[in-house]
């Protein structure tokens, strides 16, 4: 991916930009990475209009950043709600890699001990102020609302219905992916990574995990590549007014 994208800033500049070092390609391959993840996820994002589950190629493409958590055991007690004020409401600790949530269901045992599964719809603080406001208080019949709360990092409060009470939380999200790191970083890192000879350490005890390169699927590095040099090229340019357009360029197609 280092070699491609030398290659193919070098044609996009027609060799008059100075070269990139390790960290600058880094850092660019890293931003186009997510961005390009981003764009999947969000079907409005992207030229094909297809979201995680678009097609099975998407599937694919997402497979090795998929992860599922069970919160809490059947039986366990949750904490009273942060933020609603609910009887029933709990309060959930989310998994510390969370990036994007897929689905999410809640186990509940009703009065009479059945349990259900009830399907988990996520709220805006504003969704939830409207639906605060009606007569009826709480998610229909087979739904939990979820509440993101975020003063508290990776929390988020529960409402079930009336006489459901929480006992597990399952949910399938995608994690963030590892940045793409193609060389040393000069003492820097990237969202806490470092290259340590041909693997990656992380964080300040420099625990080292296998090296991997790109976690994505092959067929997407060249795209990953092309979308980097893009951004490299908009950070190079000199002149001010045309630096101005291309870094708002890059802005409008990075949201």
């Amino acid at each position: 991916m280092s070699q491609l994208m030398d290659v193919l800033y070098n044609n996009i500049t027609s060799n008059q930009a100075p070269g990139l070092t390790e960290h600058e390609k880094s850092v660019f391959l890293t931003k186009a990475e997510e961005e390009i993840l981003k764009n999947y996820f969000n079907p409005k994002g992207n030229k094909y209009q297809e979201g995680f589950d678009g097609n099975q190629k998407r599937q694919i493409d997402f497979s090795v950043l998929t992860r599922r958590a069970e919160i809490g055991p059947v039986g366990t007690t949750f904490q009273s709600a942060l933020y609603d004020g609910h009887d029933n409401a709990v309060s959930i600790q989310l998994p510390t890699d969370v990036w994007m949530i897929v689905n999410e269901r809640v186990k509940v045992k009703h009065s009479n001990d059945k349990v259900e599964s009830l399907t988990v719809v996520p709220l805006t603080f504003e969704d939830y102020d409207r639906l605060m406001s009606k007569p009826y208080k709480r998610p229909l019949k087979y739904q939990a609302w979820r509440l993101i709360i975020n003063e508290n990092l990776n929390m988020a409060d529960i409402i079930p219905g009336p006489r459901d009470i929480v006992e597990q939380y399952v949910i399938r999200y995608i994690r963030r992916p590892k940045p793409i790191i193609v060389g040393s970083l000069d003492g820097l890192t990237i969202h806490g990574y470092c290259f340590e000879g041909d693997r990656y350490a992380y964080g300040l005890d420099l625990t080292v995990q296998e090296c991997k390169g790109c976690e994505l699927d092959p067929i997407l590095h060249e795209e990953i590549v092309q979308r980097a040099v893009e951004l490299a090229k908009a950070a190079w340019t000199q002149t001010g007014q045309d630096n101005t357009q291309a870094v708002m360029t890059v802005g409008q197609r990075s949201e």
